[in-house]
């Protein structure tokens, strides 16, 4: 789902997943910006996992780095979960 900004940043009506590397450096200003550029980041997210599950396949790169790689982006991923679930249950508990 592509969504669009209308914020200051000059990147109206852009999908947020297609905004300008300086775009996302303009911090956003409201919550609806805020939610969108989420919604935006989880796609990149994605994108990033899905690569990182394939990299078995990835010709060029040897067994050491994409071991390498793979704990790394598994440790990383475990501590941006750790975190989220911390901001999730400290807004449910209110």
């Amino acid at each position: 789902m592509a969504t669009r900004t209308n914020g200051p940043s000059g990147a109206a009506n852009l999908p947020q997943n297609e905004m300008p590397m300086a775009s996302w450096l303009t911090p956003p200003w409201t919550m609806e910006e805020h939610l969108e550029r989420i919604e935006a980041l989880g796609q990149r997210i994605n994108a990033c996992i899905r690569f990182i599950c394939q990299v078995g396949s990835l010709d060029g790169t040897s067994a050491e780095a994409k071991a390498k790689a793979v704990t790394a982006f598994y440790h990383r991923m475990v501590a941006v979960e750790n975190q989220l679930s911390r901001i999730q249950e400290d807004l449910r508990l209110g």
